[in-house]
């Protein structure tokens, strides 16, 4: 098979397998020829074969660990990896990387340590291992074991990140030869010492990933190597930063939510993978923890449209039975799926395009509000990422085209028209000048809260690194934790529904802002009559009304070099039911030329827009994802798509080659889609 397997496998598998040998039974009726069987009935390109597991046995014959006890001696990896290529399935090995029951149970000194001095397992199924002790040593060997006996096409290792903050001897060791002094243990993102930590934690996480995959290199230098990848968006305990990616040829992640989620983590990983395509994976069942239920098929396949209408591969993850078999209406029912998907399969790849950048920050996963609490204490409460998902629905809702962007695109923030900064907590020099030659050469920002007011390293700025750009300088937070925006003359187009008299209103604490001279405000803070956390004093006992106008900006438009900036001190993207007002902000920086596409979709529909200048066409995608599901058809959906100069020669519906009318007006082709279901996808040819 060829080196890179992965660049044309949009269908992909994982069959889990942690399974025990305490029952003599497990895994005694596995039938390799026929999980193949069940893999090639489901239309999968590559799978995911169990070497090792969460438990910590190998699935082969090893000499560094334990072996499943009841396979006698079998190689039953190394059958299930030949009988995957007889059916010309590519092969992922995995390795669990850090979660092992039997090293935990069986070496205590390798333990993660909790703050409470508990093993962080001593009351769980799931045994968690430190990379900082001599497990590393046990890890390397045995996939060196696994990249000189067998021949599969990538190693997949799972779980590479931290399930709970590590104080065992051999981390407080290295953090004391590397930093100084103890363990911190207490959670304070202000303290040097505190943010020292997480950004060692951090570090250490990318070690270990970056000595896996090492090993493998070093054996099998033409073997993909991929660190799962659903703890990229996730709480700061996890460890993980965007810096792991280096250790990846792609990236695949599994997650459990909606649309929503779907939609921003598959954007993530489009923009971090170093290779195309990523692979967005999910349950085929209802969730991990329900071993016999079946997700719907129109489910699973608007889940599967979703990952390639983004440009990515789609995952599906089954589980064995205990005693080896699989369920063939899991594979029959996916089957289906793909057969639908794989038609589409001719016009995927491109450069997806959009004109909006939301900007997340691996840096800034956390809660200021945990201060004082002990990190097994933690909120597990992200406000900048849940800014971030704010953000994403308000683009698709307003059918704005949008994209995510880490600290990895610094170098590639042309590509956007705007840029989105939600409540960015910490941010380093490095960011925030990348960020100011971008609005200084014509490119558009728009920020929240406290985005560049904390440094990585927990130090505390007087002012926002970016005050410049955005024309407003800091000057505190308002004790009312309920405030109002208040639109002047200027701003009223955005805040159309508001006024003096029924400011926007919002259950959070708001920034207190100075203006620079050459700052326009487009609304004014606005307080409640009393103070909220006062229950003898109130001016109606169920809400906290407007009385207070005030003279302080919460919105302010600044024109810094060929760009602009809109600040805004409360983070309006997380406002739910409420969005359409950072939409209006974002609409008000678009570009004369309009947005990449137009719509007039509803809520639930999302478009998405590929150009493939060496095909001489444009690829748009639209999908309907409704929650809850089945979906409702959508009739009669009108597109505008930008043509930028390109002259174009027809608008085709694929795969069916159906032509579809059209007409040019000042630059956009415009078109009708008379119903979509759940997902149709457009050619847009040009000369």
């Amino acid at each position: 098979m060829a080196q890179f397997w992965y660049a044309h496998a949009y269908r992909r598998n994982v069959v889990d397998m942690h399974i025990t040998d305490d029952d003599p039974q497990f895994m005694t009726r596995i039938d390799p020829k026929r999980y193949a069987a069940m893999l090639k009935k489901s239309g999968v390109q590559s799978a995911v074969v169990y070497a090792h597991s969460h438990v910590g046995h190998t699935y082969y014959p090893t000499k560094v660990g334990h072996t499943h006890g009841n396979l006698q001696g079998r190689d039953l990896f190394g059958e299930l990896v030949a009988e995957c290529h007889r059916e010309k399935i590519a092969v992922q090995a995995y390795y669990s990387l850090i979660f092992n029951t039997w090293a935990y149970r069986a070496f205590p000194d390798w333990r993660i340590i909790d703050v409470n001095g508990r093993g962080h397992g001593d009351s769980s199924r799931y045994g968690v291992c430190c990379p900082n002790s001599p497990y590393r040593d046990h890890v390397a060997a045995q996939v060196e074991e696994l990249c000189t006996a067998y021949p599969f096409e990538g190693i997949r290792f799972d779980m590479t990140f931290w399930p709970a903050v590590c104080y065992c001897p051999h981390c407080a060791r290295r953090f004391a030869e590397e930093v100084g002094g103890e363990l911190p243990r207490t959670i304070d993102w202000t303290d040097r010492r505190w943010t020292a930590f997480q950004r060692a934690r951090e570090r250490w996480l990318v070690d270990f990933a970056a000595l896996a995959t090492a090993t493998v290199r070093r054996f099998r230098p033409e073997v993909s190597v991929e660190h799962q990848a659903s703890a990229y968006p996730l709480t700061w305990q996890f460890g993980v930063s965007v810096d792991l990616v280096e250790h990846n040829d792609f990236l695949q992640g599994d997650f459990y939510g909606g649309a929503l989620q779907g939609s921003f983590v598959c954007k993530l990983l489009a923009d971090l993978t170093p290779n195309q395509p990523f692979a967005f994976e999910t349950s085929i069942a209802l969730g991990l923890g329900d071993h016999t239920s079946i997700k719907p098929e129109h489910l699973l396949e608007a889940k599967a449209c979703r990952a390639i209408s983004n440009g990515g591969g789609f995952v599906f993850i089954d589980a064995i039975d205990p005693v080896g078999t699989l369920d063939r209406r899991r594979y029959e029912r996916m089957g289906r799926v793909f057969a639908r998907t794989s038609r589409f399969d001719p016009y995927l790849g491109g450069r997806m395009v959009h004109d909006v950048g939301i900007y997340m920050s691996t840096e800034s996963k956390h809660d200021p509000d945990d201060t004082g609490r002990k990190p097994t204490e933690g909120s597990h409460k992200t406000p900048h990422v849940s800014a971030c998902l704010g953000a994403a629905e308000a683009m698709i809702e307003a059918n704005i085209p949008y994209g995510v962007v880490t600290r990895k695109g610094l170098d590639r923030l042309s590509r956007f028209s705007i840029l989105v900064l939600p409540n960015v907590l910490m941010m380093s020099e490095q960011e925030a000048e990348a960020i100011r030659q971008y609005v200084r050469q014509g490119g558009c920002v728009y920020a929240s809260r406290f985005t560049s007011l904390t440094t990585p390293d927990g130090a505390r700025q007087r002012d926002f690194l970016l005050a410049d750009v955005f024309g407003a300088t800091f000057d505190g937070e308002t004790k009312e934790a309920y405030t109002y925006i208040a639109p002047t003359g200027a701003g009223k187009r955005v805040l159309d529904q508001y006024d003096d008299q029924y400011p926007l209103g919002m259950a959070n604490r708001q920034v207190m802002i100075q203006p620079h001279e050459s700052a326009k405000v487009l609304g004014r803070l606005a307080l409640p009559y009393t103070d909220p956390a006062d229950p003898q004093r109130f001016a109606s006992i169920h809400s906290n009304p407007p009385g207070r106008p005030t003279d302080r900006p919460a919105i302010v438009l600044h024109r810094f070099g060929k760009g602009r900036a809109i600040y805004a001190a409360a983070d309006l993207e997380s406002l739910e039911d409420r969005r359409w007002v950072f939409a209006n902000l974002i609409r008000s920086l678009a570009p004369r030329r309009g947005f990449a596409f137009e719509s007039d979709a509803p809520k639930p529909v999302e478009l998405t827009l590929f150009d493939q200048p060496e095909r001489s066409r444009m690829i748009l995608h639209v999908l309907n994802f409704q929650e809850p599901m089945p979906n409702i058809p959508v009739n009669d959906i009108h597109v505008r798509v930008r043509l930028d100069d390109r002259a174009l020669k027809a608008v085709t519906e694929v795969p069916s080659r159906k032509k579809v009318r059209f007409k040019i007006s000042k630059g956009f082709v415009e078109f009708a889609i008379d119903r979509l279901e759940t997902f149709r996808m457009f050619e847009l040819r040009c000369r």
